[in-house]
C-alpha cells in the first residue's frame, strides 16, 4: 500500500538534482569566489537553475532556484534575500519559456540564461545604485562584464543538466 504512495522517479530525480545543487554551490563559493576575470567573479547558479528548468520543467525549476536562491544568498554575504526570490522566478520563468516558446538547445540556452544574467545583474546595480549612493555608470558596467564573463561558464551546465535529465527518465 505505502509503495503505491511513493513516486521513486521523482524521489530519484529530487535526489539527483540535490546532488547537483550541492555541487554547484560548492563550485560557485569555492573555485569561481577565488578569482576574478576583468575585475569581477562569474556567477554561474543562474545558469544551472536555468538549465535545470529547461530540461525538468517550470515547477522543478522553481523549486531548485529556491533552494540555489536559499544556498547562493548563504553563500554571498552582502544579499539577504537576492537570490532566494530571483531564482525561483528566473526558474519557473525559463522552465515555462522552454516548454513553449525556447527551445531546447545550446543557442536557445544561452540567450535564456543571458536574460536571466542581465536580470540579476540589474538587479544587484540598482541594489548598489540606491542603496549604496554609487554611481548608475559604474554598477551597470560591473553589471555587463558580470554578464560577458559568466556566459561562457554556463555552457557545460547545458550538457550536464540535459545529461541528467535523461539518465532521472531512464531509472
Amino acid at each position: 500500500m505505502w509503495r503505491d504512495l511513493v513516486n521513486k522517479d521523482k524521489i530519484w530525480r529530487g535526489l539527483l538534482l540535490a546532488l547537483y545543487l550541492i555541487l554547484t554551490v560548492l563550485l560557485q563559493n569555492t573555485a569561481f569566489a577565488r578569482f576574478r576575470i576583468l575585475g569581477v567573479h562569474a556567477l554561474i547558479l543562474p545558469a544551472v537553475v536555468v538549465a535545470v528548468a529547461m530540461f525538468h520543467g517550470a515547477l522543478w525549476g522553481g523549486v531548485f532556484g529556491l533552494f540555489a536562491g536559499f544556498l547562493g544568498d548563504m553563500g554571498f554575504p552582502e544579499t539577504t534575500v537576492l537570490f532566494l526570490t530571483l531564482l525561483p522566478l528566473l526558474g519557473f520563468a525559463a522552465g515555462m519559456l522552454s516548454e513553449h516558446l525556447v527551445s531546447r538547445t545550446l543557442p536557445g540556452f544561452l540567450a535564456t540564461v543571458l536574460a536571466a544574467l542581465l536580470i540579476v545583474g540589474f538587479v544587484q546595480a540598482v541594489r548598489v545604485w540606491i542603496f549604496l549612493n554609487a554611481g548608475f555608470g559604474l554598477p551597470m558596467l560591473t553589471m555587463l562584464k558580470q554578464t560577458l564573463i559568466s556566459l561562457p561558464f554556463s555552457i557545460p551546465f547545458f550538457y550536464i543538466s540535459r545529461a541528467a535529465a535523461r539518465r532521472a527518465r531512464r531509472v
